[in-house]
């Protein structure tokens, strides 16, 4: 079954699904949505606040300075990481550039969760509260990222990598007939990182099982993936 770009047939996925949902992991790896940007770029402003704490309070012992060092210089990357500022763009590209972790949620996670963590150590009431929701963001973040990476990772390998496609459909393959019915094959696209509706299951489904015997073998959905995936692979490949 071979497939050109732009071809349309029934059952394959619609144009661009594989890539955009690529883009759609990539993003949600390095960028993150906009809420977890603001509640990064709030983790930030409340360990700004905490690097003061002990200039007013008079606090001045090593591991105050210490931790209201750790907490201003993460508020300032969360300024610059985080935010939208046109200000911001040239100082986060060479930020990034130089600490590579920084590029990645995960990455940033991190620091908000080691910084917020070091901040509990100090018992101040202030940096406590805001250490603890600084260490719970950077723990999402964390989650999340890697989520994210992972199932990108997953989604280029079953492109790219046909052993990896076929230890994914052994792996939903329950019973290891060598078969998969409609549940397992569902749950093997949820594996692969894409989501479908109802509709789109049936349909796809139905194109892949050409006799209608409910049953879809290795072969026939590989011939299906490679040509529902035919527009991304050029984009992996590339």
């Amino acid at each position: 079954m071979s497939v050109t770009l732009g071809e349309k047939r029934e059952g394959l996925l619609p144009a661009r699904r594989i890539s955009s949902t690529m883009e759609s992991y990539a993003h949600a790896s390095t960028q993150g949505g906009k809420s977890v940007r603001i509640l990064a770029l709030a983790s930030g402003m409340g360990l700004m606040a905490c690097s003061v704490v002990w200039i007013v309070d008079r606090r001045f012992s090593l591991l105050e300075i210490v931790a209201s060092l750790a907490a201003f210089a993460a508020g300032i990357c969360s300024f610059v990481l985080e935010s939208n500022l046109s200000i911001c763009e040239g100082l986060r590209e060479k930020l990034v550039a130089n600490v590579s972790i920084f590029g990645k949620v995960s990455g940033r996670g991190s620091m908000y969760a080691c910084v917020g963590m070091l901040q509990c150590a100090l018992f101040h009431t202030l940096q406590v509260i805001a250490g603890l929701f600084s260490a719970a963001v950077g723990i999402y973040m964390i989650n999340l990222g890697q989520n994210a990476s992972e199932s990108l990772s997953t989604l280029r390998k079953s492109i790219t990598d046909e052993k990896a496609l076929l230890n994914a459909f052994q792996s939903n393959d329950s019973n290891g007939d060598g078969i998969l019915e409609m549940f397992e094959f569902e749950g093997l696209i949820l594996a692969l990182g894409i989501e479908l509706d109802d509709d789109e299951l049936g349909a796809a489904f139905g194109s892949i099982d050409a006799n209608n015997d409910k049953k879809i073998f290795y072969d026939e959905f590989r011939t299906w993936w490679k040509a529902s995936t035919a527009e991304a692979e050029v984009g992996v490949v590339a």
